[in-house]
C-alpha cells in the first residue's frame, strides 16, 4: 500500500482548519462497551483516505474498526445532526483485488474482519473499480467503499487512551514547527 509523503501530511496538518465535532467521547465497558474513545474530526481542505489514516496515528489513534452492530451503533450516534454523515473515513480497506467488490477487507488494527454493515447494492467498487476503502454512507449508519482519491471532509478516530494532543493541538504544534524552520533558515542566510 502506497504511503502518504510525510510532506503532504505535514502540509495538510499546518494548514487545516480541524474541527472536532465529537469526541473524544469513551464508549465504555459498563455501556456494554470495548472502553476505547472515539473522535470525530472535521478537517477544511478535505482528505484523502491514506491522509486521514495518517493524521489519526500522528494524533495517537488510528481510523475507527467497527467489529460490532453495537459498535457501529455507537460510532454513527456521534454523527447525529451531521447533515452528511457520508463524508467521513472509517478504518477499512481491501488488501488485495483478487476477489472484487467484497473479498479481502481488512480493519487498519489487524481485528477482525467478522461485522458488516454495507449499504444495498454495497460494496459495488464503482468508479472504474478502484473503491477500496471505507465510509459512511448517507444515512443509517451502512457503509459504502470509495475510492482513496476522493476527498472526505473528515474522519472518525478511534483510540485506546484518551487522545493528547488533540488535532488542534498538532496545529498549533505544526505552526510552531514551520515557525521555526522558517526562523532558522533566514538565521543560516
Amino acid at each position: 500500500m502506497k504511503r502518504p509523503s510525510l510532506i503532504l501530511v505535514f502540509c495538510a496538518v499546518l494548514f487545516a482548519a480541524v474541527t472536532v465535532t465529537a469526541g473524544p467521547i469513551q464508549w465504555d465497558s459498563a455501556s456494554g462497551g470495548n472502553d476505547n474513545y472515539y473522535s470525530v474530526i472535521l478537517l477544511d481542505p478535505v482528505l484523502t483516505w491514506e491522509n486521514a489514516r495518517s493524521l489519526a496515528n500522528l494524533a495517537g489513534g488510528h481510523l475507527a474498526t467497527i467489529t460490532s452492530e453495537a459498535e457501529n451503533d455507537f460510532v454513527f450516534s456521534l454523527l447525529t445532526g451531521d447533515s452528511d454523515p457520508a463524508r467521513y473515513w472509517l478504518g477499512g480497506y481491501q488488501t488485495s483485488k483478487d476477489s472484487e467488490p467484497l473479498g479481502n477487507w481488512a480493519w487498519i488494527t489487524g481485528e477482525s474482519w467478522s461485522y458488516t454493515n454495507w449499504a444495498p447494492g454495497e460494496p459495488n467498487n464503482g468508479m472504474e473499480g478502484i473503491q477500496d476503502y471505507l465510509h459512511y454512507w448517507p444515512s443509517g449508519g451502512l457503509w459504502d467503499d470509495m475510492e482513496n482519491g476522493r476527498y472526505m471532509a473528515g474522519y472518525i478516530m478511534e483510540s485506546e487512551t484518551a487522545p493528547v494532543p488533540e488535532p488542534a493541538t498538532m496545529l498549533l504544534f505544526g505552526t510552531g514547527i514551520a515557525g521555526l524552520v522558517g526562523w532558522r533558515s533566514k538565521r543560516k542566510r
